[in-house]
């Protein structure tokens, strides 16, 4: 809702209600009918692609001010992926229909929605350019920074990846398995360039990833 007055912004808020759901919770999964639309509030969600052959990619992990299904509201189909929750979350949900309502008749609402679709489809071209021509060291370095930037929070020693993070995440986010990002994380370790521990990762020497190289 960036750059919406202050009136439509309260129309808009006066017609959602919010929502609560536990950690692994399923907000939507892929193919399901796009009937509602979310703003994450607090917490952190996957969003996942399920491949023809079963498999799970991770093709975000969005935190806090994010939304979700704004653009799927314009069309009226099915969500294109899933989406499902790290941890505890909150979120401002509306029904599609409601959303739809206000996109048509609000031109800076339609104008975020493109823009957060645009971001979206980046999003997918980069990790389809990563899957095909990236080793698999350099994938999990850029997933690792992606995660950095979004929900890094910068201490002394490096920057701390701030939310749950398991070796099944980093492995569906860089395409791979968990064995080969145990393996990567643990020399990386070795290196000092990363400090695991309580299922979150401190990056002491980004610099130092390989997709650096």
């Amino acid at each position: 809702m960036q750059s919406l007055p202050s009136d439509i912004c309260e129309a808009i808020l006066a017609e959602g209600r919010i929502r609560r759901a536990r950690a692994g919770a399923s907000l939507f999964n892929q193919g399901d009918e796009a009937n509602l639309c979310y703003i994450l509030l607090s917490g952190e969600i996957r969003l996942l692609l399920l491949t023809p052959d079963g498999k799970r990619v991770i093709i975000d992990i969005i935190g806090p001010g994010m939304h979700l299904g704004f653009f799927v509201a314009l069309t009226d189909k099915q969500y294109p992926i899933s989406a499902e929750t790290i941890e505890g979350s909150e979120f401002y949900v509306w029904d599609a229909a409601v959303i739809r309502g206000k996109i048509l008749r609000t031109p800076q609402l339609t104008l975020n929605v493109l823009s957060s679709l645009t971001d979206r489809v980046i999003c997918l071209q980069n990790k389809v350019q990563q899957l095909a021509t990236e080793r698999v060291e350099q994938r999990i370095a850029h997933s690792l920074l992606l995660l950095a930037q979004h929900m890094g929070k910068q201490q002394d020693e490096g920057i701390l990846i701030n939310m749950p993070l398991t070796h099944r995440d980093l492995a569906e986010m860089a395409g791979t398995n968990i064995y080969s990002v145990s393996r990567v994380l643990h020399k990386w370790e070795e290196k000092e360039i990363i400090v695991t521990g309580r299922r979150r990762i401190l990056l002491r020497s980004p610099e130092r990833l390989p997709c650096h190289k």
